[in-house]
Order: C-alpha cells, then structure tokens, then sequence
C-alpha cells in the first residue's frame, strides 16, 4: 500500500553552513604584540644615537696648516706657501694647528713641501735660532755619498759637487778640484727607500743660495772634517 501524500514526512532544512576560519588566523597574542612594540623601539633608538654619533663626529674638527704651492727645501717659508684645512680630531695626526701660523713663517723647510700635504714639525726647523750669517740647507745625498753613520750634530763637513755620470772622465792630470762649501751638520735624517739620506746643515748666507741649488740637482758629496 502506497502512503498518501500527508504521510510522507517533510524534507528538514540544511543547518546553516559555518564560515570557514583559516588555520592560524586567529587574534596575536598580546605577548607577541609587546615584544613587537619594544623591538620597534630600540631600533628606533639605535638609529638616532647612530646619527647623533656622526653629527657629533662631524663637528669634532681642526683647523690646521697645509702646503699651498711647492717649496724647495732649505727656502724660508712664507705666508703664500701655507693654507688652512679643517680635518677630523684624530691624534693619529699632528700636523701644525692654523693657530702656529705667525710661529711657521720664516721658517726653513727640512725638506721639500708640496701642495696638498700637511705640515708637520718635521717639515720645518725647529731647533735653535741660527748664528747670525747663518743659513740652514738641507741637503739630499744619494747612498754612499756621505759617511752618514760618523756624521753628527755640530761636525764640520764639506759640500762638493759631484760630475754629472753622464760627463766624460777628465784627465787627471788637467781635471781642477771640485767645488765645495764649508759647513756644519744641524741634522741627519733617515735613509729612504732607496738609501738617500736628506742631511740638515748650516752654511754662511752668501753660500745658502748657491748649496741649495746644487742640493736641487743631486750631484752633491758631503765630506766629513777631521774631528781631531
């Protein structure tokens, strides 16, 4: 027997469909928010003290002396050869301070200046004032020019031009002696790279000039006096 139609039971409504939650979506966690937070912070922090630092680092200069064109060695130097710059405080450093200029002029330099460098002491003589007629030369000797291990502050010596390696040998019989200078050692410096040796000496004022331009050439032998 088929039911009637009032028996069949009527079809039940679906339960409504729950909105999918994807896995790990749910709210952060309030610990992870405050590390978050604080992690932000010191960051921040890092880079103001970070430019702070460099500002600070920026405004630690010094005005100091530098070489504004070149400058023989021996030549008095002038207020036209120096310039001012302005350089990190470093004590890695010690070139002359702006403020020692009046102090730097007049001066000899001990060796040759060049534009761009720092002037140091060094550079400059700085030892006691010379005898009147007096005039300090520095002079470069190539090695085995000199006996630069026997010379010492205050000996005598004689400046002599050396020939040219170019020049012909002369006959010893008409070869006239060489030309030579009397002076005093002020100061021996230390060998280069290739063995010159750049010595300090005083000569008399009407032999400054002319020493200093045979130093230029580098044909010059530095004669030691007896010290006896």
């Amino acid at each position: 027997m088929n039911p009637t139609p009032s028996q069949i039971p009527a079809p039940t409504a679906a339960p409504p469909m729950r909105p999918e939650t994807p896995i790990g979506a749910g709210p952060v966690p309030r610990r992870r928010k405050r590390s978050m937070l604080v992690l932000g912070v010191l960051v921040t922090l890092v880079g103001v003290l970070g430019t702070s630092m460099l500002v600070r680092s920026a405004g630690d200069r010094a005005d100091v002396l530098a070489v504004a064109r070149d400058v023989p060695a021996g030549q008095e130097i002038t207020a036209e050869d120096l310039t001012t710059a302005a350089l990190p405080d470093d004590p890695a450093l010690q070139p002359v301070k702006a403020s020692e200029k009046s102090s730097v002029i007049g001066r000899r330099a001990t060796a040759p200046l060049h534009p761009g460098e720092l002037l140091t002491d060094a550079q400059v003589h700085g030892g006691k004032t010379l005898p009147t007629g007096q005039e300090l030369v520095a002079v470069e000797v190539q090695r085995g020019a000199a006996p630069v291990d026997a010379l010492a502050a205050g000996d005598k010596v004689k400046i002599v031009s050396t020939p040219d390696k170019d020049e012909p040998a002369s006959n010893s019989k008409s070869q006239t002696a060489p030309d030579e200078i009397a002076a005093r050692i002020v100061k021996v410096g230390a060998p280069n790279a290739s063995g010159a040796v750049v010595v300090q000496v005083s000569v008399a004022s009407t032999d400054g000039s002319l020493l200093a331009a045979r130093a230029a050439t580098g044909r010059v032998a530095i004669v030691l006096a007896s010290k006896g």
